[in-house]
């Protein structure tokens, strides 16, 4: 079993990056936002999981660990396989993903394409009790864009025009520390950017953390 893989970026496609671990390359499929949180060149690690079918061997990954526990619980509900969780991914925040699961918000989680009512309904009866582990991290992660970031820009800690910025962060999980230190760190270069693109920025550094 890959528990993980690190190496240079040498190819994105839309829902995979090939990763050259040593010279060989290794495809592995990830949510979109994980392919605009990296470039070409860098180097990454992506916590892996490892989809055994008759025909092939498919490497799912993510940049954080949590997501790969996510991702692998999402698929003990019936039905629900590494695409359609995957697919999840590409419109849910992780932790819209465990909030929906654990208040059975069946309407969120069908937002999600391939995912109707009823196997919303389905899904958050058979998962929202085996969340414990995940809880603090989706509490923290939801409860951020409405209280932390505010609360940094009212302290003189960093400019407003990054409020929006802390808050796509923050609602992807990183904590308040360590997003404040990168923004901090790239305030002068963020300022000038974008919000979509000063994300994608800052999410190549804390992803190198």
């Amino acid at each position: 079993m890959i528990a993980f893989l690190e190496g240079e970026v040498a190819l994105l496609e839309e829902e995979a990056v090939v990763l050259d671990v040593r010279g060989v390359g290794y495809r592995v499929h990830t949510s979109s936002g994980s392919v605009t949180a990296v470039a070409v060149g860098e180097t990454h690690r992506f916590y892996t999981y490892q989809h055994v079918r008759e025909e092939a061997l498919v490497l799912y990954g993510f940049l954080h660990d949590l997501e790969r526990r996510l991702f692998v619980r999402l698929q003990s509900a019936t039905g629900v396989g590494p695409k359609l969780a995957l697919q999840m991914f590409n419109h849910l925040t992780a932790g819209q993903i465990v909030q929906a699961l654990r208040l059975e918000d069946a309407r969120t989680l069908s937002r999600v394409p391939g995912i109707g009512a009823k196997t919303a309904s389905r899904m958050g009866l058979e998962l929202k009790d085996r969340l414990d582990d995940l809880t603090t991290w989706s509490d923290q992660a939801e409860r951020a864009p409405q209280k932390r970031p505010v609360a940094l820009m009212q302290q003189g800690l960093l400019p407003e025009s990054l409020k929006d910025v802390m808050e796509a962060l923050t609602a992807l999980g990183y904590h308040e520390r360590e997003t404040a230190a990168v923004l901090a760190e790239f305030q002068s270069e963020l300022v000038a950017m974008t919000p979509g693109n000063a994300v994608k920025r800052a999410l190549r550094e804390l992803s190198r953390g």
